[in-house]
């Protein structure tokens, strides 16, 4: 009956050895299989003979009964205590949070059972815990001899799918909050240097002739340290927010901005002439001169920008269209600022 133990983890193997001499024929009365999930509207009597083949089992808490390494033979049904689903070993991983915790009533081992492959997490007893173990033949025979287990057992595998779902899920959502947050500036809520980086690493070498026409914008809030300087560091920060938000609100949707550094920012223009983006730059520099700030309820002076534009030209590596937004920016700043010049 237990032939093949050797593939399942020490500790099991060495729990079901010890009691491999003995079966559940005579301990079956203290077990309220009527309240179990899987018994629920079952008749028992049909399946007394298949349950005196199982094992009563026994583990400490710590124990794992699942090891995604090794084989399992066993459908375990938990009779006391508690356990544990893990996706990494928790021994490695102590850290971790379990993804799942299962007690009186509920089962582990069934889909590795199923499909014939290695478990698919760890499960680990929280406590003193004792299961009734199954193998795969009597757990099949209990199947064909009774549609109740089976719909049961059906319901209890949908439970177990959706709760993975709901683990895979749950972790591409956290992945995507940290992925976004690598990429995001905290302070403005804009795109980061590293995500412009990245940006810049697609591109660089390859045309761009998908985006054409193309303009990049660089932009620099003139005069920036009067501000920190005059108000304190909280005013600057009220303003490079500010400056953020008038450029989301008049920016189109497929314009891509992100903070470069400091009080820089560049702004990405797809499909854009060198016409469409002096209109976006005009409307930028006049939006953000005619926004208001206050400090102690008084008014600031007006915040202004200085832009540098620069398309791209057939066969140009994206870094010199960055220098050249870069240089005219500096021509913008050199020439009096709050206006845009365009690189020649």
């Amino acid at each position: 009956m237990l032939n093949g133990c050797e593939d399942m983890s020490t500790n099991v193997f060495a729990n079901i050895a010890e009691q491999d001499s003995g079966s559940c024929q005579g301990d079956l009365s203290y077990i309220g299989f009527g309240d179990m999930l899987l018994f629920r509207d079952v008749d028992i009597a049909p399946l007394e003979t298949l349950l005196e083949r199982c094992r009563l089992v026994s583990f400490v808490a710590g124990d794992l009964l699942l090891d995604p390494s090794k084989g399992n033979e066993f459908f375990y049904l938990i009779l006391d205590g508690g356990v544990s689903i893990y996706l990494d070993n928790p021994s490695d991983k102590p850290e971790d949070k379990a993804i799942a915790m299962l007690s009186v009533g509920e089962c582990v081992g069934e889909m590795s059972m199923f499909d014939g492959k290695n478990p698919s997490a760890f499960v680990q007893a929280n406590d003193s815990v004792r299961v009734l173990a199954m193998d795969n033949s009597t757990l099949w025979e209990m199947i064909d001899l009774s549609h109740g287990l089976a719909r049961n057992l059906l319901y209890l595998l949908s439970k177990k799918v959706r709760m993975g779902n709901g683990a895979v899920t749950d972790s591409i959502q956290r992945q995507e909050k940290h992925k976004k947050a690598a990429t995001c500036d905290s302070l403005t809520g804009l795109h980061n240097r590293r995500w412009l980086d990245e940006l810049l690493l697609r591109l660089k070498g390859k045309a761009l002739g998908d985006l054409s026409p193309l303009c990049l914008m660089m932009l620099d809030i003139d005069h920036f340290k009067k501000f920190n300087d005059n108000y304190g560091h909280q005013t600057g920060d009220e303003v490079l927010k500010k400056v953020a938000s008038v450029m989301q609100y008049r920016l189109r949707p497929n314009d891509m901005v992100c903070r470069y550094g400091g009080e820089e920012f560049i702004v990405i223009l797809p499909s854009s002439s060198m016409a469409a983006a002096k209109r976006i730059a005009e409307r930028l520099r006049e939006g953000i001169e005619e926004e208001s700030m206050m400090h102690n309820n008084l008014p600031l002076s007006p915040v202004t920008i200085s832009i540098g534009i620069a398309q791209w030209e057939e066969g140009q590596q994206i870094d010199q269209l960055i220098a050249d937004a870069d240089a005219a920016l500096y021509q913008a700043k050199a020439q009096g600022r709050n206006q845009y010049c365009c690189a020649s």
